[in-house]
């Protein structure tokens, strides 16, 4: 406890000590060109000088220079007139090449100002948010890590413009600092092995696997143990709701590592009579056209209280109503064959305490005992003579064991074979990644620990460096020999202490940018974490340490590798949670009846899953941004072709085949598994409304509300992060638009009133057209025509609109708008980019390397990876 009040100590020192002095700085005042003074004069003062200040902004009292005072008022008139929204549509617009002389000239007045000031204002020490801290002990220690997130419990991080990557906003906090300590405790212990190699066990058991449940389990036991007594032969899945446990391993596999699993299992019955005309409900939600599945999640049992009955069955089998979601719970999924009992395989990784969980994601729902009831109901019709006299003498209690008799389609598990763990070589990877391949001695403790460090800390360690770490190792080395432990164990321990001290150092926590021109291994820095959101490999510090990095063809190459690497799969996701929103999809889940397909089908991990394959897509084919606005094709399952009204018929033979671009797992996501039915294929698009992210079902869920959708709340995201032009906040004390209960009036006319208010009226002529334009999707991506009826009235949806002198009369005429604003998107694309890359705010000092990237990527198409790689190229990757 000592030790790691010091660490924390340390940190809150090295803390103090860093973000001292840093504050805002004064720049030197830029005098602003005749060219912009002209422009301001002629077309801007009728509203906005002193005396009208229209929208509380006047460029009469900003004067003729940019200070600290005036700066951001000017950067505000750039981005309108930039734009084109200023002056107004209905006033005289200035010439094209009299509007872009402006933007320039007053672009580098500001960039001026903005390099004056002192560096260190944009200097902030930058915390390792969770997925890079996460990232980095994977590659560092060479752990599969997402079995137990080391981070799940840390706070959650903050964000700006959707990304938590900015060091202002990364803050640590002394609850933080404790899981650190926490955390590393845990990893370390996971990835250091002094113990002799574990040996390898086999598993091979037999039906009841899961022996303590009720239900149809029971009932299923019961049967075969007391009425026909004989042993069981397998053990039935027979609904989407629950999971089997492996009861003979409930307390858990004792060693982290990997293990192989062989499941003997059939499909029965997938044909079964399950006319819904008959069913209470929706019907039994299954699809005999695909194959029924078999799906293995883990659980555990560590840290659940033993006399806590719920939380134990919770454990064991889920919660009540629980269905399995094919989402990141899934270990490995299977297409289970016909009738026949087969072997299905897999491989996966499990930590100690963990055991396997068997369920059927497709398989019937009994909601509301709609299959119980069914089979009693119609037992005259599904039985036979002779089954229904075995059924009428069983004389069975209560609605669970029907099912014996009846065929609904199920999956029967007859045998499971586990061995484990498998270790290829002893110490493990994690392991040799600390000490080397050579047993540690206590004399070799300043080596292991300033090798390690070098890695984690990602540059040069001198011995004084570690110094302060190693004198606690030897430390708790006399401690432990003296309280009468062996040597060799009492340094085996004290070294372990010393590599968690490493990881707690701030040294590793944060990213340190001493200077204003960033040093080599600094460079290496930022393009890792920002292509791979982890630590940079052995390659590209080799080149940070040649002195490499500085030049921008070296910085294209080494983006050009790692972008081919699997670690960039993080990119995409993380670029994708921070840009679009993508990791709030699901935050507000649909509620009611009307949205029951959303979760009947799956809809949620396979709308996240066709953003991604659309943008990895782009990105590893170097493909036109303009894809983004609209396209001719997208990627989908069988649930989001009917989601969507594509032929799935038409495009089911291509599921195997390759994409460009993307791999094997990226189209079929069964993790260990192999689900080739529930695979993605790229489709043409014949219905032009669904091309490009804003027909994706992805976009229009996660910004809706769970229950309707919003124009307000689409056209913000749009304007935001599509173009790169947030609207500002509304001013105080505008009354809200409450809904009309009544369902006589549209939320369009309801708006047309609202805008009424002069000071809400420039801001929805922006706002309100991209909105409209999506109103023909409702809160899960549905194509509609009308509104959810009210009162017995469905008022009809009107997507038309003017969007700055374009008129439209639907997403598509709104897309055809978009697409000639591709400069402005691919603007915002960049602005998205670098913020990501950098952890900063952007300035005024920026804009002219994104000009710069923006026009050398508009000479190839504007292309996805041209614009990662110009970013990558560019000098602003090389300094604060």
């Amino acid at each position: 406890m000592k030790h790691a009040k010091n660490i924390t100590l340390a940190l809150a020192a090295f803390l103090t000590a860093t973000l001292a002095g840093i504050g805002a700085e004064q720049g030197k005042p830029v005098s602003v060109s005749e060219t912009v003074r002209a422009l301001v004069s002629e077309r801007c003062m009728d509203c906005h000088d002193d005396a009208t200040s229209k929208g509380d902004f006047s460029l009469e009292s900003l004067g003729d220079s940019v200070t600290d005072v005036t700066a951001i008022w000017w950067l505000r008139a750039l981005e309108q007139i930039e734009r084109g929204t200023m002056p107004p549509p209905k006033k005289k617009q200035p010439a094209a090449d009299e509007r872009q002389a402006v933007v320039l000239a007053l672009e580098s007045t500001l960039a001026s100002f903005s390099e004056s000031k002192p560096v260190r204002e944009t200097a902030v020490l930058r915390r390792l948010n969770r997925t890079e801290y996460r990232r980095t002990l994977e590659d560092l220690l060479h752990l599969d890590l997402s079995r137990r997130d080391p981070t799940t419990e840390f706070p959650d991080d903050n964000r700006s413009h959707g990304f938590a990557s900015d060091g202002g906003k990364l803050v640590t906090s002394s609850y933080l600092m404790r899981h650190y300590l926490t955390a590393a405790k845990d990893v370390v212990g996971r990835a250091v092995h002094f113990e002799p190699q574990p040996e390898t066990r086999t598993w091979s058991l037999s039906a009841p696997f899961e022996k303590t449940a009720g239900g149809h389990r029971h009932s299923e036991r019961e049967w075969y143990a007391k009425t026909l007594r004989e042993p069981q032969p397998y053990q039935t899945l027979e609904y989407r709701r629950g999971a089997l446990p492996l009861e003979d391993l409930r307390e858990g596999v004792a060693m982290s590592g990997w293990y192989s699993f062989r499941i003997l299992a059939e499909a029965k019955f997938r044909y079964a009579d399950m006319d819904p005309k008959k069913m209470f409900g929706s019907g039994s939600l299954v699809d005999p056209s695909q194959p029924l599945r078999l799906e293995m999640t883990l659980s555990t049992l560590v840290g659940v209280d033993p006399a806590n009955k719920d939380a134990v069955r919770d454990a064991l089998i889920g919660s009540f109503g629980e269905e399995t979601t094919l989402g990141d719970r899934s270990i490995a999924i299977w297409d289970v064959p016909d009738d026949v009992p087969t072997w299905l395989e897999c491989r996966v990784w499990l930590e100690a305490g963990q055991f396997p969980r068997f369920a059927f994601p497709n398989g019937p729902t009994d909601s509301n005992n709609r299959i119980t009831g069914f089979v009693k109901e119609n037992k005259y019709t599904l039985l036979d003579k002779k089954q229904l006299a075995a059924y009428e003498q069983a004389n069975l209690s209560g609605d669970w064991g029907h099912l014996i008799f009846f065929e609904t389609p199920r999956i029967r598990i007859h045998k499971v074979e586990v061995k484990g763990p498998l270790n290829e070589q002893w110490p493990p990877a994690s392991h040799r990644a600390i000490f080397g391949d050579t047993p540690y001695a206590s004399a070799k403790a300043d080596e292991v620990l300033r090798a390690f460090a070098e890695r984690a800390w990602r540059r040069p360690v001198a011995a004084a460096d570690v110094e302060p770490i190693l004198k606690l190792v030897r430390s708790a080395e006399k401690t432990a020999t003296d309280a009468g432990a062996p040597p060799e164990q009492a340094a085996q321990s004290a070294i372990t202490q010393g590599v968690r001290a490493v990881l707690c150092a701030p040294e590793f926590l944060y990213r340190e940018e001493r200077a204003a021109q960033l040093d080599g291994r600094e460079i290496a820095s930022r393009l890792s974490y920002f292509l791979w959101s982890s630590l940079p490999d052995d390659k590209l510090m080799a080149r940070a340490a040649a002195g490499d990095l500085i030049k921008p063809e070296v910085r294209r190459n080494e983006a050009e590798r790692m972008l081919a690497d699997g670690r960039a799969d993080t990119f995409v996701r993380e670029f994708l949670d921070g840009w679009l929103g993508m990791r709030k999809l699901g935050s507000m889940k649909p509620q009611g009846g009307g949205f029951n397909v959303y979760y009947d089908d799956h809809l949620e991990p396979a709308m996240r899953t066709e953003s991604r394959l659309f943008f990895k897509r782009l990105l590893q084919t170097n493909g036109p941004i303009a894809d983004f606005l609209d396209s001719d094709y997208t990627f989908v399952n069988r649930a989001l072709a009917k989601h969507y009204g594509i032929d799935w018929q038409a495009a089911e033979p291509s599921l195997g085949k390759p994409v460009e671009g993307l791999t094997r797992d990226d189209l079929q996501p069964d993790g260990a598994g192999d689900s080739p039915s529930q695979g993605f294929v790229q489709v043409k698009l014949i219905d032009k409304r669904r091309g490009g992210l804003l027909g994706q079902a992805s976009v229009l869920t996660l910004t809706a509300n769970g229950v309707d959708t919003s124009p307000i709340i689409r056209g913000i995201w749009l304007l935001e992060n599509i173009l790169g032009a947030p609207p500002s906040p509304p001013p105080p004390n505008v009354p809200v638009i409450e809904p009309d209960i009544r369902g006589a009036t549209t939320l369009r006319q309801r708006l047309e009133k609202h805008r009424e208010n002069a000071a809400c009226a420039g801001c929805h002529r922006q706002i309100d057209p991209p909105g409209f334009a999506l109103e023909s999707f409702d809160a899960i991506g549905r194509w509609r025509g009308h509104y959810n009826p009210v009162n017995n009235t469905a008022l009809p949806v009107d997507p038309s609109g003017d969007f700055n002198g374009h008129e439209f009369r639907d997403v598509i005429g709104f897309k055809e708008a978009l697409l000639q604003r591709q400069p402005q998107f691919a603007r915002s694309l960049v602005e998205k980019l670098l913020i990501h890359a950098l952890g900063r705010e952007l300035t005024a000092a920026d804009r002219p390397a994104i000009r710069r990237i923006v026009e050398q990527a508009a000479t190839n198409g504007y292309r996805l990876r041209d614009l990662v790689l110009l970013c990558c190229e560019s000098d602003r990757i090389t300094r604060k």
